[in-house]
């Protein structure tokens, strides 16, 4: 892979909705803090995934394997960041889908489900069907 291959210039410009992790953490909080109760379940997934999604929003194709990786851990940094602010002021207080644990325990589930999301998304379609 050259130094101005498509995927390399992917990594560097997130695209269009580059702040979409940022604003759904913070949406996420915000709406936390409102109402400490209610566990919004799909806020670190959704985090955690946005950063794979706005680097796809170039155009440009498939992320290389360490850049959709690059993104899929920046992703779940934005998701535990703003968990960790929710669960220190104690406003990750709702039921919680899972069978064990708590609130917390699923938000951390989840960012790493979107971490994993985000990943995907930023490698699909590298993998073409063979031409017969």
């Amino acid at each position: 892979m050259t130094d101005s291959s498509p995927e390399r210039e992917a990594a560097r410009r997130p695209g269009n909705v580059r702040f979409l992790s940022l604003g759904l953490g913070l949406l996420w909080i915000f709406l936390a803090f409102n109402n400490s109760a209610q566990t919004y379940h799909f806020g670190p997934l959704l985090v955690a995934a946005a950063v794979g999604m706005s680097h796809r929003s170039t155009g440009s194709g498939p992320l290389s394997n360490p850049a959709a990786l690059g993104a899929a851990v920046s992703g779940l940094t934005n998701a535990l960041v703003a968990t960790g602010i929710l669960a220190f002021n104690d406003r990750l207080e709702g039921p919680s889908w899972l069978p064990f644990g708590d609130a917390t325990v699923e938000t951390l589930v989840f960012a790493f489900a979107g971490a994993g999301l985000g990943f995907l998304i930023g490698i699909w379609g590298r993998w073409k069907p063979a031409k017969e």
